[in-house]
């Protein structure tokens, strides 16, 4: 019996995860296709007859719209003319999966209004899924078309496009050729465009690109036979890709694009950091499994397929998590007495009132996810299970889609620090100061190492300072942290390390609370006040907090008010240990005992006070001992 089942059960491999991480959870379907009928059509006065020519054929809508009426749960089918834009933005939030005609205008050139919604759409903060339909020969002029409307122009300095076509104009004029700017452009076109941006995103040089690179070979011709040099060479393509930036808009969000563009592979898709495009041809009806194939070439990794498994079950399961969450009722209801009872009249206003609910948010998150997690769990075991790796050690395993190279054997392993930085610390969040904030100050970086207590705006105004309730400062103990780019296993394990990411260098910095590695010196700590209780707001990941330290420098005791900024923060558990360590090193007793030298150093002062002596008999030298 037990290989009857093996036989038909199906062996879990990459398409499977992808169709459980991606597919399964899609309950929304909305098509935008100017040759669909809308609902409104349909049931309005105006009807929808079948053999009107301005509809798809009734056969090939049917085998678009029943791949998605068949699966179990059956899903919800929305469908749009793509008339009208403004209407358009109000359909494209409600829907998981979108099927979008390119060929929305009545005629040449098209994919515009296709574009047009793509952006839109793909500036949300919902993970989008796409599939652009097209009736052409081939996919390669809608994708490249859809790509290049997607991507920030980066050939839009005005100065440098007028040098590169003035270039081109006195080379058109002293040397023999028929139309130089035509030739350039020819041999320029989209696919050696996006090679160029992408060979950027390897941090190629635009000097290797043209000599190293078979897209680049025409244009690098052309360069050789004009008789330019590197800077004119540069000047010429910069003239060039800038005709392929004329209807892309310049954003400041720094979205990561990847692609594979037909040719490439079997499957042509477009991944940004809003969502992911699959195109398939108007032939082929069945989507899913296209949009199925496509991801699977896309080759998300392990975390971002688990991560969708979560996704899918608080959406799923959210309702009936919550009702189980909130069973214990009499809990819920203290809970909320002491939320009607906190003091709001006071001079703390509602910050005890807005701690309670931040505490409780945190509590019911917490509980949520535990409801939600366990088949997000069973589906990380599978993934796991299946992986080629776990037969085969040599085999290319899902850890490849991470695209990370591993270190060198001697070399620092730079994944350490990211996992480290990953477990330990998160962007800045909160409204007030914490336990583990890391302040930036100048060039130093402390960290908050009071406890959450003692932090609480408009409580405990006793500490630290008489009258701090009157200043409006929360007074705090920081201890300073020093840059250690030498770290080894005892130092990690000796629980004094902070591990901060550089988002926008994707680097990690190492710091400690000593100096140096194995040295029992103090850590360097300090009493200082935030201003407005420690209260701040978080902007662009960081937040702004003024504090005052006091300074002894000028002879006497002075305050001295200084900017700091937090730039990021040690997750509650790692902060509290830290807070443990440090308090051991603040408790120490200095007792009396005499410690015995070091060993090596106890040999050298003992050969400086023992020198050899030879008896009357010429016997063997004895040791005597000076003095």
């Amino acid at each position: 019996m037990n290989d009857v089942m093996a036989a038909v059960e199906p062996i879990a491999n990459l398409p499977i995860l992808v169709q459980e991480a991606f597919i399964d959870p899609i309950r929304s379907v909305l098509i935008i296709d100017d040759r669909y009928p809308t609902w409104d059509t349909i049931f309005g006065k105006e009807g929808y007859e079948r053999n009107d020519k301005r509809w798809a054929p009734p056969e090939q809508m049917h085998r678009v719209v029943q791949q998605f009426r068949d699966k179990s749960p059956a899903l919800t089918v929305d469908i749009h003319d793509g008339g009208d834009n403004a209407e358009i933005s109000r359909y494209l939030h409600q829907s998981d999966l979108l099927v979008l005609d390119y060929q929305l205008e009545p005629k040449e050139p098209y994919g515009i209004k296709a574009s047009q919604i793509l952006v839109k759409l793909l500036a949300s903060t919902h993970f989008n899924l796409v599939v652009v339909h097209t009736d052409t020969d081939d996919l390669v002029t809608p994708f490249n078309t859809i790509l290049l409307s997607l991507l920030s122009p980066i050939a839009s300095d005005g100065s440098k496009v007028t040098m590169g076509s003035k270039l081109l104009e006195k080379a058109q004029e002293e040397d023999d050729w028929e139309d130089i700017e035509a030739e350039v452009e020819e041999a320029m076109r989209e696919g050696s465009y996006l090679a160029y941006r992408r060979a950027l995103d390897k941090n190629v040089s635009t000097s290797q690109f043209i000599d190293d690179y078979p897209e680049a070979a025409k244009f690098k011709a052309i360069c050789e036979k004009a008789g330019w040099k590197a800077g004119e060479c540069r000047l010429a393509l910069y003239w060039a890709l800038s005709k392929h930036e004329t209807r892309m808009v310049k954003t400041d969000a720094q979205t990561q694009f990847r692609w594979s563009s037909p040719g490439e592979s079997d499957h042509a898709w477009i991944r940004t950091s809003g969502g992911f495009i699959a195109f398939a041809k108007k032939q082929n009806t069945q989507l899913l499994d296209t949009l199925r194939d496509a991801l699977a070439d896309w080759k998300p990794s392990p975390s971002r397929m688990i991560s969708s498994r979560i996704r899918a079950e608080i959406s799923s399961l959210g309702v009936m998590a919550e009702d189980t969450t909130f069973s214990d009722r009499r809990a819920y209801w203290k809970y909320y007495q002491e939320l009607l009872a906190s003091d709001v009249t006071g001079e703390a206003g509602d910050s005890q009132r807005r701690t309670l609910i931040e505490a409780h948010a945190a509590r019911h998150t917490e509980r949520l996810l535990d409801k939600v997690g366990a088949k997000a769990v069973e589906f990380g075991l599978k993934l796991v299970k299946c992986d080629p790796t776990s037969s085969d050690p040599a085999a290319p395993g899902f850890a490849s889609h991470y695209e990370v190279t591993p270190s060198a054997e001697g070399g620092t392993d730079l994944t350490i620090n990211h996992y480290n930085a990953y477990i330990s610390t998160k962007p800045v969040s909160g409204w007030h100061l914490q336990p583990g904030h890391l302040l930036k100050l100048g060039r130093e970086l402390w960290v908050c190492a009071s406890p959450a207590c003692d932090l609480v705006p408009e409580q405990k105004t006793q500490i630290g300072m008489t009258g701090s309730s009157k200043a409006k400062t929360k007074p705090f103990l920081a201890v300073k942290l020093h840059v250690r780019d030498d770290v080894g296993r005892a130092d990690v394990n000796s629980n004094t390390m902070v591990f901060l990411l550089d988002e926008q260098k994707n680097e990690v910095a190492t710091y400690s609370v000593f100096e140096k590695s194995g040295e029992n010196a103090s850590p360097v700590w300090r009493m200082m006040f935030a201003d407005n209780f420690g209260k701040f707001k978080v902007q662009d990941k960081v937040a702004d907090l003024g504090i005052s330290v006091i300074s002894g420098e000028s002879g006497t005791l002075e305050v001295k008010p200084i900017k700091a900024t937090i730039v990021g923060q040690l997750r509650y558990e790692y902060a509290l240990n830290l807070i443990n360590k440090l308090g051991i090193e603040f408790t120490r007793i200095g007792l009396d005992f005499v410690a015995p030298p070091d060993k090596a150093i106890a040999t050298a002062i003992a050969a400086t006070i023992v020198e050899p002596v030879e008896d009357e008999a010429g016997l063997n030298d004895v040791a005597a001992v000076a003095g």
